[in-house]
């Protein structure tokens, strides 16, 4: 053989190393649009908070309040409407969050239509009387077209607002509730650490019985990375809630272990009804490289002086919550070292087999991509999960779930050795 075909050869086998390499740039999932990577700010259009009426009939809509969203309204024929909605900027993913209040001058019945620029329709309607109790449209008032890309509701209007949305609606007021209730056990620590592009706070929940000068485990929780995955939302609030009970269990691990969370990280997202960005109109679970928005930065910050920096602190495990179409967790592949070593798929186990009629699927990532998971890896050598849920789980179950998965956590993690050193 020859030098020049020994040359060539190599070269062939490099160029076929580089092009399979997990370390080649990443430039997104096969859903995400192009440039979803590039994670400086990008122009958004705000919607227009406003109430829309169409006096001859009597019916009024509304966007008013947070978390709504609805771009317009207007009457189609004499038994349609058309409810418009628009993402916040685009190219965007196809989570197409609505929300509004709807009510007439007098009690009568009407057909809306949801139509999307930039989207499909996805999520089945959730309505209230008041905001807070939340029950699904009844399915013989439920029409959609696929091909359209649209939905039809079949709405009973009155005096009385109703609320109409892609999902219950949870913003910064139900997290500062849910959050200021939490922090009433001594052992839960709340503090701001940063702020959104629109002022929000960006919060740290800290749960942990163990000094600060004694060595101990910490576990990374982070959740509303993207505003419409509310069942995400409610999965990690049981799951703290869990870790916060007075169980033998939970006590021990307090003393020897510290939940450190984020359990709103885009308050801007959700407020304003995004559809997945950030009001720097990001991706914010993309943006655990270069860290341009003020969100991600300000949880990176933290992590970095008070964790990675702290003698005391050892990073054991990560779980970002996030929802989809089906319960789904996305393990760091097996062949990649991590501490403790596949952690994951013993802790997903465990949940199967004591949930077997609920469906989980497993889908192992390599760790070039830009997310929180893959962050927590490379920063700390820890193992970590994305955990979606399923956009139209059961509640009750989703929260049983969760909260098994707490206990399964602490559990196997009490099992997994000495004290942290």
């Amino acid at each position: 053989m020859n030098i020049t075909t020994q040359l060539l050869l190599l070269c062939t086998f490099l160029l076929l190393f580089t092009s399979c390499s997990s370390t080649e740039e990443f430039t997104g999932f096969s859903y995400d649009p192009e440039g979803v990577t590039v994670t400086s700010d990008k122009e958004i259009t705000p919607q227009h908070r406003r109430t829309i009426g169409i006096m001859e009939e009597g019916i009024w809509f509304s966007n008013e309040a947070s978390g709504t969203r609805l771009n317009d309204f207007y009457q189609v024929n004499d038994t349609l409407y058309r409810a418009v909605i628009k993402p916040e900027n685009y190219p965007i993913n196809n989570s197409p969050w609505y929300g509004f209040k709807a009510w007439s001058d007098r009690p009568q019945t009407v057909w809306v239509e949801l139509a999307y620029e930039h989207g499909e329709h996805r999520y089945y309607p959730d309505l209230s009387l008041d905001g807070k109790n939340w029950f699904s449209l009844d399915r013989s008032a439920y029409r959609a077209d696929t091909a359209a890309g649209t939905a039809q509701l079949r709405l009973d209007l009155g005096p009385q607002p109703l609320w109409v949305s892609a999902q219950e609606i949870f913003g910064t007021e139900e997290y500062n509730w849910w959050a200021s209730n939490l922090a009433q056990y001594p052992f839960v620590k709340r503090d701001t650490i940063g702020y959104s592009h629109e002022s929000r706070p960006i919060e740290k929940l800290t749960i942990t019985q163990a000094s600060d000068t004694q060595k101990h485990g910490v576990v990374i929780i982070t959740s509303r990375l993207h505003p419409p995955e509310i069942t995400g939302q409610m999965a990690t609030l049981a799951f703290l809630e869990e870790i916060t009970s007075s169980s033998p269990l939970a006590s021990r691990f307090r003393n020897r272990f510290e939940i450190i969370a984020f359990p709103f990280a885009n308050p801007d997202g959700a407020d304003n009804g995004h559809w997945r960005h950030n009001a720097g109109g990001v991706d914010l679970n993309r943006d655990w490289s270069d860290f341009k928005q003020p969100e991600t930065s300000a949880i990176r910050n933290y992590l970095i002086q008070e964790v990675k920096n702290n003698p005391y602190r050892k990073v054991y495990y990560g779980i970002d919550f996030h929802s989809t179409d089906e319960n789904i967790f996305y393990p760091i592949n097996r062949s990649i070292d991590t501490f403790p070593e596949n952690f994951t798929y013993t802790l997903v186990d465990s949940i199967q087999q004591a949930f077997p009629d609920v469906a989980f699927a497993v889908e192992p990532f390599d760790t070039s991509s830009p997310i929180t998971k893959n962050w927590i890896h490379k920063t700390f050598g820890a193992d970590a999960v994305t955990y979606e849920v399923d956009d139209r789980a059961d509640r009750d179950t989703l929260k049983a779930v969760a909260r098994k998965a707490a206990n399964l956590m602490m559990k196997l993690l009490m099992e997994d050795g000495d004290e942290p050193s």
